[in-house]
Protein backbone atom coordinates (compact mmCIF):
# COMPACT_ATOMS: atom_id res chain seq x y z
CA UNK A 1 0.00 0.00 0.00
CA UNK A 2 1.15 3.41 -0.66
CA UNK A 3 0.66 6.59 1.04
CA UNK A 4 0.82 10.17 -0.35
CA UNK A 5 2.05 12.80 2.11
CA UNK A 6 1.15 16.33 2.29
CA UNK A 7 4.16 17.95 1.35
CA UNK A 8 5.04 20.82 4.08
CA UNK A 9 6.10 23.96 1.72
CA UNK A 10 7.26 26.62 4.00
CA UNK A 11 5.93 29.91 3.75
CA UNK A 12 9.01 31.56 5.42
CA UNK A 13 11.84 32.78 3.59
CA UNK A 14 14.82 30.58 3.00
CA UNK A 15 17.49 30.60 5.27
CA UNK A 16 19.25 27.48 5.83
CA UNK A 17 18.16 25.01 3.26
CA UNK A 18 19.89 21.56 1.98
CA UNK A 19 19.63 20.97 -1.96
CA UNK A 20 20.70 17.28 -2.88
CA UNK A 21 21.44 17.15 -6.57
CA UNK A 22 23.69 15.74 -9.02
CA UNK A 23 27.17 18.17 -8.76
CA UNK A 24 27.84 18.00 -12.67
CA UNK A 25 24.35 19.50 -13.44
CA UNK A 26 25.39 23.60 -13.30
CA UNK A 27 22.21 23.98 -15.12
CA UNK A 28 19.77 22.43 -12.27
CA UNK A 29 21.50 24.17 -9.52
CA UNK A 30 20.78 27.74 -11.32
CA UNK A 31 17.39 26.29 -12.00
CA UNK A 32 16.77 25.47 -8.00
CA UNK A 33 18.46 29.52 -7.72
CA UNK A 34 15.91 31.41 -9.75
CA UNK A 35 13.17 30.03 -8.20
CA UNK A 36 13.74 31.60 -4.77
CA UNK A 37 12.99 35.57 -4.04
CA UNK A 38 16.08 37.98 -4.17
CA UNK A 39 18.92 36.15 -2.37
CA UNK A 40 21.33 39.03 -2.73
CA UNK A 41 25.21 38.78 -3.18
CA UNK A 42 26.02 35.15 -3.76
CA UNK A 43 28.97 33.97 -2.57
CA UNK A 44 30.29 30.62 -3.75
CA UNK A 45 32.32 28.24 -1.48
CA UNK A 46 33.87 25.24 -3.63
CA UNK A 47 37.16 23.94 -4.56
CA UNK A 48 36.09 22.63 -8.14
CA UNK A 49 35.88 25.88 -10.46
CA UNK A 50 33.13 24.68 -12.38
CA UNK A 51 31.04 24.50 -9.43
CA UNK A 52 27.64 26.85 -10.01
CA UNK A 53 28.80 27.50 -13.52
CA UNK A 54 26.15 30.30 -15.41
CA UNK A 55 25.12 31.80 -12.03
CA UNK A 56 26.15 35.39 -11.34
CA UNK A 57 28.84 35.41 -8.47
CA UNK A 58 30.12 37.75 -6.83
CA UNK A 59 32.77 35.83 -4.78
CA UNK A 60 34.18 32.50 -5.21
CA UNK A 61 36.63 30.77 -2.26
CA UNK A 62 37.95 27.28 -1.48
CA UNK A 63 36.82 25.61 0.98
CA UNK A 64 40.27 25.90 2.87
CA UNK A 65 40.19 30.03 2.00
CA UNK A 66 36.10 29.98 4.09
CA UNK A 67 37.97 28.37 6.94
CA UNK A 68 36.79 24.03 6.12
CA UNK A 69 39.37 21.90 6.43
CA UNK A 70 41.84 19.96 8.60
CA UNK A 71 38.96 18.51 10.69
CA UNK A 72 37.96 22.09 11.73
CA UNK A 73 35.66 24.93 11.23
CA UNK A 74 37.18 28.25 11.92
CA UNK A 75 34.18 29.96 10.45
CA UNK A 76 33.69 32.70 13.49
CA UNK A 77 34.20 35.84 11.10
CA UNK A 78 31.61 35.09 8.60
CA UNK A 79 29.13 37.01 7.22
CA UNK A 80 31.85 40.09 8.72
CA UNK A 81 34.92 38.64 6.73
CA UNK A 82 32.94 37.75 3.76
CA UNK A 83 31.63 41.14 3.39
CA UNK A 84 35.14 42.53 4.47
CA UNK A 85 36.33 41.08 1.03
CA UNK A 86 34.06 42.80 -1.48
CA UNK A 87 31.60 46.20 -1.73
CA UNK A 88 28.34 45.08 -1.48
CA UNK A 89 25.61 46.77 -2.61
CA UNK A 90 22.97 43.82 -1.04
CA UNK A 91 21.66 43.84 2.53
CA UNK A 92 21.92 40.41 2.00
CA UNK A 93 24.69 37.73 1.47
CA UNK A 94 24.35 33.65 -0.17
CA UNK A 95 26.41 31.32 0.84
CA UNK A 96 26.16 28.53 -1.98
CA UNK A 97 28.43 26.20 -0.62
CA UNK A 98 29.55 22.79 -2.43
CA UNK A 99 29.84 20.24 0.61
CA UNK A 100 31.91 18.06 -1.03
CA UNK A 101 34.48 19.33 1.06
CA UNK A 102 32.97 16.70 3.80
CA UNK A 103 34.79 13.70 2.25
CA UNK A 104 38.06 15.20 2.85
CA UNK A 105 37.54 14.55 6.34
CA UNK A 106 37.20 10.94 8.05
CA UNK A 107 34.71 12.05 9.88
CA UNK A 108 32.37 13.45 7.48
CA UNK A 109 28.83 12.88 8.96
CA UNK A 110 30.18 14.60 11.94
CA UNK A 111 31.27 17.28 10.50
CA UNK A 112 27.83 18.25 8.93
CA UNK A 113 26.32 18.16 11.96
CA UNK A 114 28.63 20.41 12.83
CA UNK A 115 28.45 22.78 9.77
CA UNK A 116 24.45 22.83 10.67
CA UNK A 117 25.32 24.10 14.03
CA UNK A 118 28.02 26.66 13.10
CA UNK A 119 25.53 28.48 10.12
CA UNK A 120 22.74 28.69 12.25
CA UNK A 121 25.19 32.14 13.57
CA UNK A 122 25.34 33.24 10.14
CA UNK A 123 21.52 33.16 9.65
CA UNK A 124 20.87 35.14 12.91
CA UNK A 125 23.06 37.98 10.91
CA UNK A 126 21.20 37.82 8.10
CA UNK A 127 23.29 35.24 5.82
CA UNK A 128 20.92 33.04 3.72
CA UNK A 129 23.16 29.63 3.66
CA UNK A 130 22.54 26.80 0.39
CA UNK A 131 24.44 23.41 1.31
CA UNK A 132 24.46 21.43 -2.15
CA UNK A 133 25.17 17.57 -1.75
CA UNK A 134 25.94 15.45 -4.64
CA UNK A 135 23.78 12.40 -4.54
CA UNK A 136 26.03 9.97 -6.44
CA UNK A 137 28.99 9.74 -3.32
CA UNK A 138 26.54 10.36 0.13
CA UNK A 139 26.69 7.40 2.32
CA UNK A 140 23.43 6.76 4.43
CA UNK A 141 24.75 8.24 7.61
CA UNK A 142 25.55 11.10 5.64
CA UNK A 143 22.28 11.96 4.15
CA UNK A 144 20.71 11.33 8.12
CA UNK A 145 23.44 14.02 9.26
CA UNK A 146 22.29 16.30 6.52
CA UNK A 147 17.96 15.78 7.30
CA UNK A 148 19.40 17.03 11.07
CA UNK A 149 21.37 20.00 10.04
CA UNK A 150 19.21 21.88 7.84
CA UNK A 151 15.94 23.90 8.37
CA UNK A 152 14.67 23.49 4.84
CA UNK A 153 15.36 21.38 1.72
CA UNK A 154 14.99 23.17 -1.74
CA UNK A 155 13.98 21.38 -4.96
CA UNK A 156 12.38 22.31 -8.31
CA UNK A 157 9.00 22.36 -6.93
CA UNK A 158 9.37 24.09 -3.77
CA UNK A 159 10.86 25.01 -0.62
CA UNK A 160 9.94 22.71 2.30
CA UNK A 161 10.46 22.95 5.56
CA UNK A 162 12.19 19.98 7.11
CA UNK A 163 9.90 18.67 10.05
CA UNK A 164 12.73 16.97 11.46
CA UNK A 165 15.11 19.67 12.04
CA UNK A 166 15.10 21.17 16.13
CA UNK A 167 17.31 23.90 17.33
CA UNK A 168 20.61 22.75 19.50
CA UNK A 169 18.14 23.84 22.41
CA UNK A 170 15.52 21.64 22.08
CA UNK A 171 18.13 18.61 21.46
CA UNK A 172 19.32 18.98 24.85
CA UNK A 173 16.33 18.63 26.06
CA UNK A 174 14.24 15.23 27.43
CA UNK A 175 13.24 13.12 24.54
CA UNK A 176 9.41 13.91 25.43
CA UNK A 177 10.26 17.41 24.61
CA UNK A 178 11.98 16.64 21.53
CA UNK A 179 8.84 14.72 20.65
CA UNK A 180 6.57 17.61 21.56
CA UNK A 181 8.66 19.68 19.19
CA UNK A 182 8.71 17.51 16.01
CA UNK A 183 4.66 16.67 16.36
CA UNK A 184 3.93 20.45 16.54
CA UNK A 185 5.68 20.65 13.35
CA UNK A 186 3.38 17.91 11.97
CA UNK A 187 0.18 19.47 13.12
CA UNK A 188 0.11 22.65 15.06
CA UNK A 189 -2.42 21.27 17.77
CA UNK A 190 0.22 18.46 18.65
CA UNK A 191 2.27 21.27 20.63
CA UNK A 192 -0.18 21.05 23.23
CA UNK A 193 0.21 17.07 24.09
CA UNK A 194 1.63 16.31 27.65
CA UNK A 195 3.16 12.78 27.60
CA UNK A 196 4.41 13.06 31.37
CA UNK A 197 3.74 15.37 34.40
CA UNK A 198 6.96 16.87 35.70
CA UNK A 199 7.22 14.27 38.41
CA UNK A 200 7.00 11.58 35.72
CA UNK A 201 10.15 12.59 34.11
CA UNK A 202 12.28 10.13 35.18
CA UNK A 203 10.10 7.54 33.28
CA UNK A 204 11.06 9.24 29.73
CA UNK A 205 13.97 8.01 28.00
CA UNK A 206 16.38 11.08 27.74
CA UNK A 207 18.52 13.04 29.77
CA UNK A 208 17.71 16.51 31.23
CA UNK A 209 20.77 18.43 31.01
CA UNK A 210 20.75 19.05 35.15
CA UNK A 211 21.48 14.76 35.41
CA UNK A 212 25.02 15.15 33.55
CA UNK A 213 27.45 14.31 35.57
CA UNK A 214 24.83 12.24 38.46
CA UNK A 215 24.40 9.08 37.86
CA UNK A 216 20.82 8.70 37.12
CA UNK A 217 18.44 6.35 36.09
CA UNK A 218 19.74 3.10 34.31
CA UNK A 219 18.23 3.61 31.63
CA UNK A 220 19.70 7.53 30.56
CA UNK A 221 21.53 8.14 27.69
CA UNK A 222 24.72 10.10 27.69
CA UNK A 223 24.33 13.85 26.90
CA UNK A 224 25.02 14.95 22.77
CA UNK A 225 27.92 17.29 24.43
CA UNK A 226 29.77 14.01 25.53
CA UNK A 227 29.84 12.18 21.95
CA UNK A 228 32.99 10.18 21.38
CA UNK A 229 34.91 9.26 18.02
CA UNK A 230 35.18 5.88 17.84
CA UNK A 231 38.10 4.22 15.61
CA UNK A 232 37.95 0.45 15.73
CA UNK A 233 40.27 -0.33 12.24
CA UNK A 234 44.15 -0.22 13.72
CA UNK A 235 44.80 0.19 17.70
CA UNK A 236 41.38 0.96 19.22
CA UNK A 237 41.02 4.60 19.51
CA UNK A 238 38.55 6.86 21.80
CA UNK A 239 38.20 10.43 21.59
CA UNK A 240 36.19 12.67 23.33
CA UNK A 241 33.98 15.43 21.94
CA UNK A 242 36.65 17.78 22.81
CA UNK A 243 39.37 15.81 20.86
CA UNK A 244 41.22 14.75 23.67
CA UNK A 245 41.81 10.72 23.37
CA UNK A 246 40.81 8.73 26.13
CA UNK A 247 44.07 6.89 28.13
CA UNK A 248 43.54 3.43 28.71
CA UNK A 249 46.57 2.99 31.04
CA UNK A 250 44.96 4.33 33.90
CA UNK A 251 47.02 3.71 37.39
CA UNK A 252 45.40 0.22 38.87
CA UNK A 253 44.17 -0.70 35.39
CA UNK A 254 45.14 -3.85 33.59
CA UNK A 255 45.12 -1.47 30.01
CA UNK A 256 44.41 -4.99 27.72
CA UNK A 257 41.80 -6.07 29.82
CA UNK A 258 39.76 -2.53 29.92
CA UNK A 259 40.11 -2.39 26.25
CA UNK A 260 39.27 -5.63 25.43
CA UNK A 261 36.38 -5.38 27.58
CA UNK A 262 35.38 -1.60 25.52
CA UNK A 263 35.75 -3.41 22.35
CA UNK A 264 33.74 -6.64 23.32
CA UNK A 265 30.59 -4.73 24.52
CA UNK A 266 30.84 -2.40 21.45
CA UNK A 267 30.30 -5.45 19.37
CA UNK A 268 27.14 -6.82 21.41
CA UNK A 269 25.53 -3.09 21.31
CA UNK A 270 22.21 -2.80 23.46
CA UNK A 271 21.90 -6.52 24.36
CA UNK A 272 24.79 -6.50 26.44
CA UNK A 273 26.56 -9.51 28.01
CA UNK A 274 26.13 -11.62 31.15
CA UNK A 275 28.58 -11.16 33.36
CA UNK A 276 30.10 -14.90 33.13
CA UNK A 277 30.40 -14.35 29.78
CA UNK A 278 32.50 -11.44 30.01
CA UNK A 279 34.54 -13.43 33.12
CA UNK A 280 35.26 -16.14 30.70
CA UNK A 281 36.16 -13.68 27.96
CA UNK A 282 38.66 -12.00 29.84
CA UNK A 283 40.21 -14.89 32.71
CA UNK A 284 39.61 -18.56 30.33
CA UNK A 285 41.16 -20.30 33.03
CA UNK A 286 39.34 -22.34 35.11
CA UNK A 287 35.12 -22.13 36.44
CA UNK A 288 33.91 -18.90 37.08
CA UNK A 289 34.12 -18.23 40.65
CA UNK A 290 33.71 -15.50 43.27
CA UNK A 291 37.38 -13.93 42.41
CA UNK A 292 36.38 -13.85 38.78
CA UNK A 293 33.65 -12.11 39.53
CA UNK A 294 35.62 -9.49 42.05
CA UNK A 295 38.43 -9.07 39.07
CA UNK A 296 35.49 -8.32 36.89
CA UNK A 297 33.73 -5.81 38.88
CA UNK A 298 37.12 -4.17 38.83
CA UNK A 299 37.61 -3.93 35.32
CA UNK A 300 34.23 -2.52 34.75
CA UNK A 301 35.08 -0.09 37.42
CA UNK A 302 38.19 0.89 35.79
CA UNK A 303 36.28 1.21 31.90
CA UNK A 304 34.33 3.55 33.68
CA UNK A 305 37.12 5.73 35.20
CA UNK A 306 38.48 5.29 31.84
CA UNK A 307 35.40 6.89 30.28
CA UNK A 308 34.75 9.40 32.39
CA UNK A 309 31.22 8.09 34.03
CA UNK A 310 29.36 5.53 35.54
CA UNK A 311 26.94 5.98 33.03
CA UNK A 312 29.25 4.58 30.37
CA UNK A 313 28.73 1.09 31.06
CA UNK A 314 25.31 0.05 32.22
CA UNK A 315 23.90 -2.90 34.29
CA UNK A 316 20.84 -4.87 34.37
CA UNK A 317 20.83 -7.76 36.80
CA UNK A 318 23.43 -9.43 35.80
CA UNK A 319 24.19 -7.95 32.07
CA UNK A 320 26.20 -4.87 31.24
CA UNK A 321 26.28 -3.10 28.16
CA UNK A 322 28.41 -0.38 26.78
CA UNK A 323 26.09 3.32 26.93
CA UNK A 324 27.63 4.97 23.70
CA UNK A 325 26.51 8.39 24.43
CA UNK A 326 24.37 9.87 21.63
CA UNK A 327 25.88 11.19 18.17
CA UNK A 328 28.70 9.23 18.45
CA UNK A 329 30.71 8.30 15.44
CA UNK A 330 31.91 5.38 14.48
CA UNK A 331 34.83 4.43 11.58
CA UNK A 332 33.70 0.94 11.12
CA UNK A 333 29.84 2.09 10.19
CA UNK A 334 31.62 5.17 7.39
CA UNK A 335 33.90 2.84 6.16
CA UNK A 336 31.51 0.02 5.25
CA UNK A 337 29.02 2.70 3.75
CA UNK A 338 31.89 4.30 1.92
CA UNK A 339 33.06 0.63 0.14
CA UNK A 340 29.83 -0.40 -0.41
CA UNK A 341 29.09 2.86 -2.45
CA UNK A 342 32.34 2.95 -4.18
CA UNK A 343 32.31 -0.28 -5.50
CA UNK A 344 28.81 0.70 -6.91
CA UNK A 345 29.65 3.82 -8.89
CA UNK A 346 32.95 1.67 -10.08
CA UNK A 347 30.85 -1.31 -10.90
CA UNK A 348 28.60 1.54 -13.59
CA UNK A 349 31.60 3.42 -14.90
CA UNK A 350 31.33 6.39 -12.68
CA UNK A 351 35.17 6.42 -12.15
CA UNK A 352 36.05 9.79 -11.04
CA UNK A 353 33.09 9.74 -8.35
CA UNK A 354 34.09 5.97 -6.89
CA UNK A 355 37.81 7.67 -6.80
CA UNK A 356 36.45 10.02 -4.51
CA UNK A 357 34.56 7.63 -2.13
CA UNK A 358 37.05 5.64 -2.34
CA UNK A 359 39.33 8.15 -0.91
CA UNK A 360 37.67 8.83 1.71
CA UNK A 361 37.28 4.82 2.68
CA UNK A 362 41.21 4.54 2.55
CA UNK A 363 41.43 7.46 5.18
CA UNK A 364 39.98 5.20 7.69
CA UNK A 365 41.25 2.07 7.41
CA UNK A 366 44.38 2.48 10.09
CA UNK A 367 45.00 -1.55 10.02
CA UNK A 368 43.26 -4.25 11.35
CA UNK A 369 39.96 -4.10 13.18
CA UNK A 370 40.96 -4.05 16.73
CA UNK A 371 44.83 -4.42 15.93
CA UNK A 372 46.00 -3.76 19.34
CA UNK A 373 43.56 -6.47 20.92
CA UNK A 374 45.81 -9.03 22.35
CA UNK A 375 45.32 -12.69 20.70
CA UNK A 376 44.53 -14.55 23.50
CA UNK A 377 41.40 -12.70 23.87
CA UNK A 378 40.37 -12.63 19.88
CA UNK A 379 41.07 -16.26 19.48
CA UNK A 380 38.81 -17.73 21.91
CA UNK A 381 37.69 -21.22 22.37
CA UNK A 382 33.70 -20.28 22.94
CA UNK A 383 33.10 -17.13 20.52
CA UNK A 384 34.62 -16.01 17.87
CA UNK A 385 33.77 -12.19 18.00
CA UNK A 386 36.08 -10.41 15.89
CA UNK A 387 37.97 -12.21 13.15
CA UNK A 388 35.74 -13.16 10.78
CA UNK A 389 34.30 -9.25 11.16
CA UNK A 390 38.11 -8.35 11.00
CA UNK A 391 38.53 -10.75 7.69
CA UNK A 392 35.51 -9.11 5.77
CA UNK A 393 37.30 -5.17 6.49
CA UNK A 394 40.62 -6.87 5.35
CA UNK A 395 38.94 -7.96 2.24
CA UNK A 396 37.30 -4.22 1.99
CA UNK A 397 40.20 -2.31 2.25
CA UNK A 398 42.07 -4.91 -0.10
CA UNK A 399 39.42 -4.42 -2.95
CA UNK A 400 39.39 -0.86 -2.09
CA UNK A 401 43.27 -0.76 -2.99
CA UNK A 402 42.86 -2.78 -5.47
CA UNK A 403 40.40 -0.73 -7.05
CA UNK A 404 41.60 2.32 -6.92
CA UNK A 405 44.68 1.08 -8.59
CA UNK A 406 42.69 0.36 -11.41
CA UNK A 407 40.69 3.61 -11.95
CA UNK A 408 44.16 5.11 -11.80
CA UNK A 409 45.45 2.84 -14.26
CA UNK A 410 42.65 3.71 -16.75
CA UNK A 411 43.74 7.53 -16.26
CA UNK A 412 47.04 6.81 -17.17
CA UNK A 413 48.88 7.84 -13.62
CA UNK A 414 51.02 4.80 -13.04
CA UNK A 415 52.66 5.76 -10.03
CA UNK A 416 49.92 6.74 -8.18
CA UNK A 417 48.40 2.98 -9.12
CA UNK A 418 51.49 0.93 -8.09
CA UNK A 419 51.33 2.76 -4.56
CA UNK A 420 47.76 0.59 -4.68
CA UNK A 421 49.34 -1.90 -5.52
CA UNK A 422 51.86 -2.01 -2.47
CA UNK A 423 49.35 -1.20 -0.41
CA UNK A 424 47.26 -4.01 -1.38
CA UNK A 425 50.05 -6.45 -1.64
CA UNK A 426 51.25 -4.97 2.36
CA UNK A 427 47.63 -6.44 3.53
CA UNK A 428 48.23 -9.90 1.69
CA UNK A 429 50.80 -10.97 -0.40
CA UNK A 430 49.61 -13.58 -1.67
CA UNK A 431 46.07 -12.40 -3.28
CA UNK A 432 45.72 -12.85 -6.75
CA UNK A 433 43.78 -10.23 -7.13
CA UNK A 434 46.60 -7.67 -6.16
CA UNK A 435 49.15 -9.63 -7.98
CA UNK A 436 47.22 -9.69 -11.05
CA UNK A 437 46.71 -5.76 -10.41
CA UNK A 438 49.84 -5.02 -10.10
CA UNK A 439 51.95 -6.93 -12.78
CA UNK A 440 49.34 -5.09 -15.45
CA UNK A 441 50.68 -1.63 -13.69
CA UNK A 442 54.07 -2.84 -14.75
CA UNK A 443 53.37 -3.87 -18.02
CA UNK A 444 51.04 -0.19 -18.52
CA UNK A 445 54.36 1.01 -17.62
CA UNK A 446 56.48 -0.73 -19.99
CA UNK A 447 58.27 -3.00 -17.44
CA UNK A 448 58.42 -6.85 -18.65
CA UNK A 449 61.30 -6.88 -16.55
CA UNK A 450 59.43 -5.65 -13.72
CA UNK A 451 56.15 -8.23 -14.41
CA UNK A 452 58.76 -11.29 -14.69
CA UNK A 453 60.87 -10.18 -11.18
CA UNK A 454 57.12 -9.49 -9.26
CA UNK A 455 55.87 -12.96 -10.65
CA UNK A 456 59.32 -15.09 -9.53
CA UNK A 457 58.90 -13.50 -6.47
CA UNK A 458 55.23 -14.68 -6.19
CA UNK A 459 56.12 -18.09 -7.20
CA UNK A 460 58.63 -18.34 -4.31
CA UNK A 461 56.33 -16.81 -2.04
CA UNK A 462 53.45 -19.35 -2.91
CA UNK A 463 56.14 -22.46 -3.08
CA UNK A 464 56.64 -21.40 0.67
CA UNK A 465 53.60 -22.55 1.62
CA UNK A 466 53.30 -25.72 -0.66
CA UNK A 467 51.20 -24.05 -3.09
CA UNK A 468 51.35 -24.36 -7.13
CA UNK A 469 51.18 -21.61 -9.22
CA UNK A 470 50.36 -22.98 -12.61
CA UNK A 471 46.89 -22.87 -13.78
CA UNK A 472 46.32 -20.17 -11.70
CA UNK A 473 45.03 -16.85 -13.00
CA UNK A 474 48.06 -15.13 -12.00
CA UNK A 475 50.42 -17.54 -14.03
CA UNK A 476 47.71 -16.90 -17.13
CA UNK A 477 48.39 -13.44 -17.37
CA UNK A 478 52.18 -13.46 -16.55
CA UNK A 479 52.46 -15.51 -20.04
CA UNK A 480 49.94 -13.26 -21.59
CA UNK A 481 52.00 -9.99 -20.43
CA UNK A 482 55.20 -11.47 -21.39
CA UNK A 483 55.17 -13.49 -24.23
CA UNK A 484 57.27 -11.87 -27.21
Amino acid sequence: MQYALKPHIDSDPICNAALFLKQSNGAYLAQHLSMLDDVGDIVIVSDDPNFGHGISVRLRLTSREFGLGDGQLNLATLPQGVASRFETTSERICLLVDMAWIFSQARAAQMISAWGRAIEDYIANGVIVLSCYDTTVLIEEQVIAAMAAHRQFLSTSGLYRNVYWMPELVRRSTLDEQLIFTLSRLVPEYAEIKFFERNERFAARGVEPDWLGSSGPIGARLNLAESWQICCLGQLRVYRHDGERINWKLKGGAPKKTRTLFAYLLTKGEKGVHADRLAELLWSDGEIDHDKRARLHHTIAMLRKTLGSKETVLRSGDFYRLNVPEGSWIDLTSFEQLCRRGISLFKRGQLNEALQVYRSAERLYAGDLFQDIPDEYIAHDEEDWCLPRRTWMREMALKLQRDMSALLRSKGQLRQALEHCQKALAIDSLNDDANIETMRVFHAQGRVDAVARHFRQYRKAMERIDATVEGSEVYALYLALTRV
